[in-house]
């Protein structure tokens, strides 16, 4: 805990030591870069709820300098994991008097994916010897460490705020609440055959054959292990894999659109963590014949449960913004407990903010054409100092009015963020 507090005593001194006016665009880049990281090496030696905290900082690509997203973003799907006689016990405690043999065969020795609560390995049934599946086993150190982890985060966040003036204590406490449903997997099991229902029942034919959702094995089942059918595909993680194998890109993200828009827009129940580690891809397999591409979704422990009021007011919102209706989106935003209408955009449309003309820079020395660079004072040092003032102005506003909006509101803006992310990155 005292070398969290120390990262964030070394990040802070670094700012204010080095953010300043007179730095040029790539000093001020750097001393981001060198936040991330040393973020990103805390989140990974802490593990647990920091992963989820770090993960939570890489989706606020529309608020947050690029470096964070870049650096954080490995936290998807490359936390590290434990040896399997460290989880046998937690398996273990759900079926009294079974072993890991009496339930599983060929259990993998090595985890295939470890997140921030979870790790995941592969194995067949004992009652059905031909089934593979995915048994995904919480870290045995999780409900051990929760309290002491939620204390340090608190205390850090505290402390950047004080630092910064960013506020961030609304974020943990949501975090929190998120993490401790996050723990049950009875519930993400019900989460995911809700999500499967949904579009066996709402779905159009196309996206009932164009996505998958793992089948859940109720008798391996309980609150700290999940256990579903092993579907093998290829991770978004990895986007040169996938068009290795040849999948367009662009085909893969109308899906994954269509998808999200049919849960926020349709259904009402809304994946809250689809990141890029949560979805494969692969050959459909009610396409014998032609080359289709199917989304299988994973993880499904975070949703959450629109009412049909705002669901039909998330709606309304979007379509006043397609023609823009500034008078209804105002309403809604002021309905939602959002009067900083600029703020509002920034969160909801995930795009940076327009910002003011900025003052141009002071006029620099001259420098000899034959070196290789100039100074710390680049042509554009200022104008750069300024837009990035105003845009942590604009975040800070942002992440003020946040904990007053509806919790669907946070979740969906979350689902977006993550979403356009993916399509960054393919």
């Amino acid at each position: 805990m005292l070398s969290a507090f120390w990262d964030i005593a070394v990040i802070s001194a670094d700012y204010k030591a080095n953010f300043r006016e007179e730095r040029g665009p790539e000093q001020l880049n750097l001393v981001h870069e060198r936040a991330a990281r040393r973020l990103l090496r805390r989140c990974r030696e802490n593990g647990g709820l920091f992963i989820k905290f770090g993960q939570s900082i890489a989706v606020q690509s529309a608020l947050l300098p690029p470096a964070f997203r870049r650096e954080l973003s490995v936290l998807y799907d490359n936390a590290p994991s434990v040896p399997v006689a460290e989880i046998a016990p937690v398996i273990e405690r759900g079926f009294p008097g079974r072993s890991i043999d009496d339930l599983f065969i060929d259990f993998s020795p090595e985890a295939v994916a470890s997140a921030s609560v979870a790790q995941v390995h592969t194995a067949r049934l004992r009652s059905d010897p031909a089934q593979k599946v995915a048994v995904k086993v919480q870290k045995p150190e999780i409900r051990l460490q929760i309290g002491w982890d939620l204390f340090a985060l608190r205390s850090c966040a505290r402390l950047v705020e004080y630092a910064f003036e960013i506020p961030l204590m609304w974020s943990v406490r949501e975090i929190e609440r998120r993490l401790r449903e996050e723990l049950d997997f009875e519930r993400e099991g019900h989460n995911s055959e809700l999500a499967s229902r949904d579009l066996r029942r709402l779905g159009e034919a196309w996206m009932q054959r164009g996505v998958h959702i793992p089948r859940v094995y109720w008798d391996a089942t309980h609150k700290g292990v999940l256990t579903t059918e092993w579907v093998d595909g290829i991770s978004l993680v990895h986007p040169q894999q996938l068009a290795d194998a040849g999948w367009s890109g662009r085909d893969v993200m109308e899906r994954m659109a269509a998808l999200f828009a049919f849960q926020i827009f349709v259904s009402g129940n809304v994946h809250g963590d689809p990141h890029p580690g949560n979805i494969l891809v692969r050959q459909s397999p009610h396409a014998a014949h032609r080359r289709e591409p199917q989304l299988v979704l994973l993880d499904h422990g975070l949703y959450v449960r629109q009412s049909r009021a705002f669901r039909r007011q998330y709606a309304e919102f979007w379509r006043a913004a397609m023609l823009d209706d500034k008078a209804t989106m105002g309403r809604i935003a002021r309905g939602w407990g959002m009067p900083n209408t600029g703020a509002f955009s920034t969160m909801v449309s995930l795009k940076p903010p327009q910002l003011r003309s900025r003052r141009p820079a002071a006029p620099q020395p001259s420098v000899d054409p034959g070196s290789a660079r100039g100074g710390d004072n680049g042509p554009d040092a200022g104008s750069d100092f300024d837009r990035q003032m105003e845009l942590k102005a604009h975040a800070v506003k942002a992440l003020r009015d946040s904990h007053r909006l509806p919790p669907e509101l946070v979740f969906v803006t979350r689902n977006m963020n993550i979403v356009r992310a993916n399509n960054q990155s393919l």
